[in-house]
């Protein structure tokens, strides 16, 4: 008896302009995104769907790439 599989991702991530990017599946019509420099967040959000999310992390990666900002990251 032959079954059929369906695929559905629910987590991607990927690094861009330095950064890392992340898309989490949430529930129904809920994708949240983010975006980290050496482990620190620096943007995130959401979008009612994974290219929306997708788009917007990308986004607010290259704006942080063209902005040249700085973290401080946390001391020991």
């Amino acid at each position: 008896m032959p079954t059929t599989t369906t695929w559905m991702t629910r987590h991607a991530v990927t690094r861009m302009y330095g950064c890392d990017l992340a898309v989490v599946w949430r529930g129904p019509d809920l994708w949240s995104w983010t975006v980290t420099v050496a482990g620190e967040q620096v943007r995130s959000g959401s979008a009612r769907t994974m290219a929306g999310a997708q788009d917007a992390a990308l986004r607010a990666a290259k704006t942080y790439a063209d902005d040249w900002e700085r973290i401080q990251l946390p001391l020991f």
